[in-house]
């Protein structure tokens, strides 16, 4: 596909190999990801280029692979479309990055675009790291304050060079909440909680679960939904339900798919998350593009996503204590005003197009830079 030569190149670049058979595959896996390519402003055209077990091309994606053949290719693909701006994925891949950048020289502006994680702990790897990635002229983060160890450790030249916008999104939207909860069977008058996320140590399902049995034996009426893949702490939570005789008041759901979360988020009234660290969060940006009301850890993703809990709150990381008085607060407030607050901040922040505009500013910003 010829790109027009009057317009800003944009490369979107994923060096990891995720063994993925085809271009339907990855668009796939990374639904959350690619979707702001839509809302690039009119002056912006890109290109997606991804590595993986077969060689093919599909209108501005590119597969290829790790041999001689496909990587000579793939430079001579970037090397087509310069001058350009790239958005490299990831801390995880020095040498690569530097490779590239080494290769093209000034003609291509490199960002490169933060997905979760510090520094490496190792000073050898993290002098690499320092050595290759501090050549980018930009980099992405979702808030500042995740970019600060990198700054610390040379990695990142300056704070001045970060620019905040969110990693992934979803295409969810907000429906009629009675409606939703026709469809999955609940009660219309409820406080319904949910629960998005892995079983294990860093999502602490056992915080939200000591505030929940706090917040029944207070006399609150309300269902909690949880949803899970991974299971690490399973038993755990199962003893803490019937140990407690949260049987009616606790569901278990596992693991259903991401398409059908959809429904659930509407028909909920809260989302809660209890994280200790996270690059992003999906399930809280989806949440909140369904009017699922956020109550959330305080940590800096969270924080920035929820615009400093204009939308929903935020409460004390690990304390259950701290959420047990979120519940009971936020429940006093008016629930349609709190829903439609997440809904719009999604929408101004953490939306495919609000990543697309910031990409687009932020892509002719650089080019205009000597």
């Amino acid at each position: 596909m010829m790109i027009a030569t009057n317009k800003r190149r944009l490369l979107d670049i994923s060096v990891y190999n995720r063994g993925i058979k085809s271009i339907k595959e990855e668009k796939e896996l990374t639904i959350h990801s690619l979707g702001y390519l839509d809302f690039l402003d009119e002056e912006t055209n890109a290109s997606v280029i991804r590595f993986g077990k077969n060689s093919e091309q599909k209108d501005n994606y590119y597969l290829y692979r790790y041999n001689f053949k496909d990587v000579l290719r793939v430079l001579q693909h970037i090397n087509a479309q310069k001058p350009a701006i790239a958005i490299f994925h990831g801390f995880s891949f020095p040498i690569r990055f530097w490779l590239l950048h080494t290769f093209f020289g000034k003609k291509i502006k490199w960002i490169v675009q933060h997905h979760a994680g510090d520094p490496s702990p190792n000073s050898l790897k993290r002098m690499v790291q320092k050595w290759c990635y501090s050549k980018a002229d930009r980099y992405m983060f979702v808030t500042k304050t995740q970019a600060q160890p990198f700054v610390k450790a040379g990695i990142v030249k300056s704070n001045a060079q970060v620019a905040e916008i969110m990693e992934c999104s979803t295409a969810f939207t907000m429906q009629d909440k009675n409606e939703c909860r026709k469809q999955l069977g609940l009660p219309l008058e409820k406080r319904i909680f949910l629960w998005v996320g892995n079983l294990d140590a860093n999502k602490n399902p056992m915080c939200l679960l000591e505030a929940i049995h706090n917040l029944n034996q207070s006399g609150q009426d309300f269902l909690l939904y949880m949803f899970f893949a991974k299971t690490d702490l399973l038993y755990e939570v199962q003893q803490f339900v019937e140990q407690n005789q949260l049987q009616e008041k606790v569901f278990l759901k596992g693991k259903i798919p991401n398409n059908a979360l959809e429904t659930w988020y509407n028909a909920a009234d809260f989302f809660i998350s209890c994280s200790f660290s996270e690059g992003s969060g999906v399930a809280l940006a989806e949440a909140m593009a369904c009017g699922c009301v956020p109550i959330a850890t305080d940590i800096p993703s969270f924080r920035h996503m929820t615009a400093n809990s204009v939308a929903g709150a935020i409460f004390k990381t690990g304390s259950s204590s701290d959420l047990f008085e979120k519940l009971i607060a936020i429940q006093q407030e008016n629930l349609e005003i709190e829903r439609t607050k997440a809904n719009r901040v999604f929408k101004e922040m953490l939306s495919f197009e609000a990543i697309g505009r910031q990409t687009s500013a932020l892509a002719k910003e650089i080019m205009h830079q000597e």
